[in-house]
């Protein structure tokens, strides 16, 4: 799916490198402090939830606010959706399932769907559990039929049925594991079919298998209104407040709420496996199923982002007012979670400098560009349409002083000034420059996005 919006997660295209580990002794919360400052005090964040695990100490600090009519910093008790964080719980399911003999990693999926779905297979390679978890099985980001009634709150009416119309209709182009390509709705299915198995539905599968064994007690799909009454308000990119994400009917790619307390039990089980059929599924999980296949691939565990030093796990997640990331090494006992409640894709750099820094890593707190004020008269130059392509439009308005741009088939998204001409979304890594000539008059923009330059021209 292309809207970045309705993305549970944004592939990380950093590199995490991180050196042999060193002796550090720093307090955590001096690492922590300057890192986190800039995000709060450029507006990137509205509160963030930071903790730490570093050889057996555990840190955890609440900064920002919880929204600008609740000056209160969240706590390690204040609820986030953590998104596609989610997969990684699906994936120790699967291998917990695996571990008990109830189903193999590479048995096709088709053995469990309902008799009426029946998969289109390419050169047949059947799709297995563990592409699913992989990325692997040449399932699409997002099905075809997605089409949300509530545009806000976009999960709520996609239910498994929807999903079973889509795979009866779903060509597949490729075999299994010939490209890895991100898959929400695989991960959906996964967590479907193995509630399925397990003849019950994936929250009390959850639970049972490792919420109860975690005490994780504050961790769940649908809150309770004690839960409800501390999960962190929404907002969006640009600081306004959205609507949560119900991720009910296909739970396991994106729909778990927690918190930090509760993401640091997790952390420290995945650290340190306990000597039980959990901690085998753990571990299970945490091997290499996948290896890249493409130079900018990560190589996968199940559900598990493996990093390029070889060693670090890691999954990040963004519903529409919430961004998180988690970071897990074994090999220097360290874990981090930052969990936030603005949908802002630079929190993925907050939480990888953390780590780096917590490695001894000379990492440099970052540099938000100052806001910048354009007159009314200078905004009005660019209202209007410009031609991107032969079916794409930039729609530019003004509502009240904020200047807003629509590219046909997307949703409107606030752009913020660089400069008089030069303005930035924050929903993408995008820039819009504005090309005004000697007559005053705006006659082009210019997108420059993934180091390309496109010139749209004014149309009206």
């Amino acid at each position: 799916m292309n809207h970045p919006l309705r993305a549970l997660d944004y592939v990380l295209i950093f590199l995490v490198f991180l050196p042999s580990p060193l002796t550090f002794s720093q307090p955590i919360e001096s690492l922590i402090d300057p890192l986190v400052a800039p995000y709060v005090e450029s507006g990137n964040a509205m509160g963030i939830s930071v903790g730490i695990v570093r050889k057996g100490e555990r840190f955890t600090k609440g900064y920002g606010k919880l929204s600008e009519s609740d000056p209160r910093s969240p706590d390690a008790e204040t609820l986030f959706e953590i998104g596609s964080i989610s997969k990684t719980f699906t994936g120790i399911l699967l291998a917990d399932a695996v571990e008990k003999g109830e189903l193999k990693l590479n048995q096709p999926i088709q053995e469990f769907l309902p008799k009426e779905v029946e998969l289109k297979i390419f050169d047949d390679k059947p799709i297995s559990f563990q592409h699913l978890s992989t990325h692997a099985s040449g399932l699409p980001r997002m099905p075809t039929n997605f089409r949300p009634k509530q545009p806000d709150n976009p999960y709520a009416d996609y239910t498994s049925d929807s999903l079973f119309a889509f795979l009866k209709e779903f060509k597949p182009t490729r075999p299994p594991e010939k490209k890895l390509e991100y898959s929400n709705i695989g991960v959906g299915l996964l967590g479907w079919l193995l509630a399925k198995q397990a003849n019950t539905d994936y929250e009390s599968l959850l639970k049972k298998a490792i919420l109860e064994p975690l005490k994780m007690e504050d961790t769940a799909i649908v809150l309770t209104p004690k839960l409800q009454s501390r999960l962190a308000p929404p907002h969006n990119p640009d600081g306004e407040l959205t609507s949560v994400w119900d991720i009910h009917h296909l739970p396991g790619m994106g729909g778990i709420r927690s918190t930090v307390n509760d993401m640091l039990k997790y952390v420290v089980a995945n650290l340190n496996p306990p000597d039980n059929s959990l901690g085998k599924a753990i571990d299970l999980a945490w091997q290499t199923h996948q290896e890249p296949i493409q130079k900018k691939d990560f190589a996968m565990g199940l559900g598990w982002h493996l990093a390029r030093d070889g060693h670090t796990h890691w999954h990040t997640g963004g519903t529409g007012g919430f961004r998180t990331a988690l970071f897990i090494d074994r090999r220097s006992q360290t874990g981090v979670v930052v969990l936030s409640n603005i949908s802002h894709p630079e929190i993925n750099d907050l939480a990888e400098s953390m780590i780096q820094r917590l490695f001894g890593m000379d990492v440099e707190p970052k540099k938000f560009n100052p806001v910048v004020k354009v007159p009314t008269e200078a905004m009005q130059k660019y209202v209007g349409r410009f031609r991107l392509g032969l079916f794409s439009i930039f729609t530019v308005t003004m509502v009240d002083d904020k200047l807003m741009v629509q590219l046909t088939g997307q949703e409107t998204f606030r752009v913020y000034p660089q400069s008089e001409t030069e303005w930035k979304y924050k929903v993408v890594d995008a820039v819009l420059t504005f090309e005004v000539g000697e007559d005053g008059k705006c006659h082009s923009l210019d997108l420059f996005q993934n180091g390309t330059h496109q010139k749209a021209k004014r149309i009206e």
